[in-house]
């Protein structure tokens, strides 16, 4: 259903249909009066060209015509009404008779077929985007011919049952309509939020179900809390929500919402007294006429979403088309990834472990690489990453593990002995996590005929989060077969001190991040220090990774780590190598260099260079022998004295990221209370006359214009009363939101002036120019419809603004463009309120 209003000039006659050719879209196009097509929805359909001139370039204005055209079509069946000027609202009264000298308006509904529409659709158009508002009763068929469904269906087929947020069925069909009004006006914007929870799942099975549900709840809330009325949220999964900004002018203020939204988050949430940190991953799809289908515009915002985890650089990424480009060849390898594996394209290199006491190999740790047939051998920096991500780490794991077991078990029977020497596999969380993964190790023990004491199996510390006492018990049940363990990466992940003595480890390695900076950094010293003498403690042995140069090694020695691995002992080495240094090793019962072969001569120079960095270690050496001796005393060598020295490592670190958190966090809030409204989240009045000031100074140097606009919500003291504080609060908030979306490509600031005022500062702007985003800000407000039954000017809430323009100068002064500024908004308020006046010296 469409209605039809047509404006005639000319004197003040009655007029009848008659005086109108028939409607159709091409005729009402040709005739030479103004005519304006309504639907249902209050869009605004089409235009002729006719009232396109006389509207000039205030369509914006429409919006005042669509309410009172609704206002006045509610009772129509198949009369005409006829208006008179007069009638019309005050703003389009104005415009008109700028124009026209007498005016009338009719209103008929039309009964039109879809030729009609399509035919107003090849015509000039115009949106009026709140026409969405009743897309929740609406479905969309390939004519946009709407029907309504039935209001209890669509509760359950599109509303989350945990949040109350729409889901993805009801965000299709607004992405949709988006998508029809960017065809419509090819300058209509919108934009598409994916929001992913970091580490929820996590979250989920440590803290249990009901604290993840509660806290997908507040995360919901907290999300609406920084949008505008007009904005759509749904969620999409488990741990994933989608929002819809509506008529976004530019991408700046997409991605103020996005760090809006990031600010909210990182505030800790308290759920059933647990504390809760979280992050968000945001991804950040612009929406335009070039979108056919909202799953397009969705995966392009989950691409985005990838790409901020993948690179971590921020936390949030706009999407790019190169985005695809890289998907595209991440699903290249992917597909060739799954190939690979049944093809056996892999082959294994070795990396030794050494003694750091006798020099002497103790095994190796096994690395790895793929042999593409395209591309050559890969890293596994390339590919590990994708296949933990898409579950073929798990074939990928178990080959490896066979295939490391079957080359051990064949160098001892080639060249005997060997029986002290271990091969270390990585082992993922995938793997773990599996209900048979015992079951498969032995499996492959018994068919590689391998002693288990001859394999080591290295576990990460991220892997022990989830699901902690089936970790546990099924370690401990191959713990009792002999295999032993590493703790791989241990200080870089999530277990703390608290977790290591519950799981039967007999290996800690030092991460390549500690040993990287030992000589240059006090801090990574202590801390491997510390590692050294509660893995000494606790019975365990310490591997360090990385070892890249003499100085670490000889600091690794002298702090008495065990073994040792890194490019200064050894790269990984292919089987040939190792099946070389193997023979050596056995047939010489001596040193050998597992690099490059180095001569003894060559050795004992490094030795001897060795002895100056020990010798400087020797008085630090002796005050440690001095804190061994009382840590010795109070240990007295028994497991409870170790579980005592453990807690209060791990309540002390523990103890120092809960006051740097704290710290931090204090010092974000007190960075926000110093220049930010706590409540609207805009700039605060010592902010605003700080920038004033700044402003002002620089632009007098420059002889360039400065504007200022002052904006009143009118009758607020009537709403507050009426509704509530809570109410009034999320009123202004909305009224900043709105505000925010005007200005947000400008270099300005919008602040709370103070109760319901607000003002906006705007450098290197004209009177004109400040004028015409006056006027936008009250559109923008009126669209937010909220509802004011005691306003006296409209059944929504307004806003009055006053606005000023002046070049900085000797005779000028901030404070009187503040105070004319405030006239003007004085002299709008006078003049009936829910407009802007712009303030001209006389």
């Amino acid at each position: 259903m469409f209605y039809e209003m047509q404006f005639k000039s000319g004197k003040k006659d009655r007029f009848d249909l008659t005086n109108f050719p028939p409607s159709s879209g091409s005729s009402i196009n040709n005739i030479s009066n103004a005519a304006i097509v309504f639907d249902d929805c209050q869009n605004c359909l089409f235009l002729n060209s006719a009232a396109a001139k006389i509207l000039g370039d205030r369509l914006d204005d429409l919006l005042i015509v669509r309410d009172w055209i609704n206002s006045k079509t509610k009772d129509i069946v198949e009369q005409t009404v006829v208006f008179q000027a007069e009638e019309l609202p005050n703003v389009i009264a104005v415009i008109c008779q700028e124009k026209l000298d007498d005016l009338e308006i009719f209103i008929s509904r039309l009964d039109v077929s879809n030729e009609f529409w399509q035919e107003l659709q090849g015509q000039k158009s115009l949106t009026i985007e709140e026409g969405k508002k009743d897309l929740e009763d609406l479905n969309f068929t390939s004519t946009l011919e709407i029907e309504p469904i039935n209001p209890a269906i669509a509760l359950d087929s599109n509303h989350d049952s945990l949040t109350g947020l729409p889901n993805y069925n009801l965000l299709f069909a607004y992405i949709e309509q988006e998508i029809c009004f960017a065809r419509q006006e090819i300058d209509y914007q919108f934009t598409i939020l994916f929001i992913d929870i970091n580490r929820f799942k996590v979250i989920n099975s440590s803290l249990g179900r009901i604290i993840g549900d509660r806290l997908l709840v507040a995360v919901s809330q907290r999300l609406q809390k920084c949008l505008r009325s007009q904005d759509f949220i749904a969620r999409m999964g488990n741990d994933e929500f989608a929002i819809l900004l509506s008529n976004v002018e530019h991408l700046e203020y997409a991605t103020n919402v996005a760090e809006r939204i990031y600010r909210e988050l990182s505030v800790p949430f308290n759920l059933g007294g647990y504390e809760v940190f979280i992050e968000a991953s945001i991804g950040i799809a612009p929406g335009n006429q070039h979108y056919t289908q909202p799953e397009n515009l969705l995966r392009d915002a989950e691409l985005a979403v990838s790409d901020a985890k993948r690179h971590k650089k921020s936390h949030y990424q706009v999407f790019h088309e190169s985005m695809r480009g890289k998907a595209l060849t991440l699903l290249q390898l992917e597909n060739d990834l799954r190939q690979a594996i049944k093809r056996e394209e892999f082959i294994l290199h070795y990396q030794p472990i050494v003694s750091l006491s006798s020099d002497k190999i103790q095994g190796f740790e096994v690395l790895v690489r793929w042999r593409h047939p395209e591309r050559g051998l890969i890293a596994p920096g390339e590919f590990i990453s994708l296949a933990e991500d898409t579950g073929l780490i798990i074939p990928l794991g178990f080959w490896v593990l066979r295939e490391a077991c079957t080359q051990m078990r064949g160098w001892q029977n080639n060249y005997g002995g060997l029986t002290t020497w271990k091969i270390s596999v990585n082992i993922s969380s995938k793997q773990l996590a599996l209900p048979n993964f015992v079951a498969q190790v032995k499996q492959i023990l018994r068919e590689t005929m391998l002693d288990p004491h001859n394999l080591k199996l290295e576990i990460t510390e991220s892997s022990l989060v989830e699901d902690t006492q089936s970790t546990i018990a099924l370690l401990q049940e191959l713990k009792s077969l002999g295999i032993e363990f590493s703790l791989d990466d241990f200080g870089t992940g999530y277990s703390s001190l608290s977790y290591l003595h519950q799981f039967p480890f007999d290996t800690i390695k030092i991460d390549r991040s500690f040993v990287s900076s030992i000589n240059n950094n006090a801090d990574k010293l202590g801390i491997v220090r510390a590692i050294v003498t509660l893995a000494n403690n606790l019975g365990m042995d310490t591997i360090a990774e990385g070892i890249e140069t003499v100085k670490q090694l000889a600091q690794l020695k002298a702090l008495k780590c065990h073994y040792g691995q890194g490019f200064f002992l050894s790269k990984p080495l292919d089987k040939e190598i190792v099946e070389h240094i193997i023979s050596s090793e056995i047939a010489n019962s001596q040193k050998v260099d597992v690099e490059d072969y180095k001569s003894l001569l060559d050795e004992q120079i490094a030795k001897e260079q060795l002895l100056f960095q020990i010798e400087q270690l020797r008085q630090e050496l002796d005050e440690l022998k001095l804190e061994k001796a009382d840590l010795e005393i109070m240990l007295d060598n028994t497991t409870e004295h170790a579980d005592l020295v453990e807690s209060q490592l791990h309540n002390e670190i523990c103890d120092r990221q809960k006051a740097q958190a704290a710290l931090s966090l204090a010092n974000r809030e007190l960075e926000k209370l110093s220049v930010l409204d706590s409540l609207t989240q805009v700039a605060n009045r010592r902010r605003f006359d700080d920038y004033l000031l700044e402003e002002w100074r620089k632009l007098k140097s420059e002889h360039a214009p400065i504007a200022l606009i002052l904006c009143d919500i009118d009758y607020f003291k009537f709403y507050n009363d009426t509704y509530g504080h809570p109410i009034g609060d999320y009123c202004l908030q909305q009224v900043a939101l709105a505000i925010e979306c005007v200005i947000e490509s400008t270099s300005g600031l919008v602040a709370r002036y103070g109760g319901e005022e607000f003002g906006i500062i705007l450098p290197n702007t004209d009177a004109a120019e400040a004028f015409k985003i006056a006027q936008k800000i009250a559109t923008h407000v009126h669209q937010l419809h909220i509802t004011h039954e005691k306003s006296l000017v409209n059944n929504y809430v307004t806003i009055s603004l006053g606005v000023h323009s002046l070049i900085p100068g000797s005779e000028f002064t901030p404070e009187l463009l503040i105070g004319l500024a405030d006239k003007a908004l004085y002299e709008a308020k006078e003049r009936g309120r829910n407009q802007a006046f712009l303030y001209v010296p006389e």
